[in-house]
């Protein structure tokens, strides 16, 4: 992890350049407008405040928009997630699953069948039989 914005590299770039549509014409280069949204982000900056050394901030407020609507981010996110690991030599998609409960106190003696939460210590609910 870098302690500072960098902007995207080649190899970075050409990872998420197919979400793009690249082949129209543009006034504003996607890769400019990516990289000044990655440091809003990184800098916490107003999108006003947004330094002339980038696309007007409006033009890239409105990419923005545009992509978190139709969630290019999330998918861009899924995408590099199942490319890591398929680098690392593990399967694209994990295969384990987590679920976790709550644990909810109750008063004593509301029911005889209760059951306890031993890593929690809270008396839980009567116990689920399948």
């Amino acid at each position: 992890m870098t302690s500072q914005w960098q902007p995207l590299t080649d190899y970075q770039w050409v990872a998420i350049s197919p979400f793009f549509d690249l082949k129209r014409k543009r006034k504003h280069d996607l890769r400019q407008i990516m990289d000044a949204i990655l440091w809003l982000l990184r800098t916490g900056c107003q999108w006003r405040n947004l330094p002339p050394c980038w696309p007007h901030w409006q033009a890239v407020y409105y990419y923005f928009d545009q992509w978190k609507k139709a969630d290019l981010f999330e998918r861009i996110n899924a995408a590099l997630n199942q490319l890591d690991r398929q680098q690392t030599g593990r399967m694209p998609l994990p295969s384990a699953l987590c679920i976790d409960s709550q644990s909810v106190k109750l008063a004593p003696m509301i029911c005889e069948l209760r059951g306890n939460d031993a890593h929690k210590l809270v008396n839980a609910g009567p116990p689920v039989r399948p």
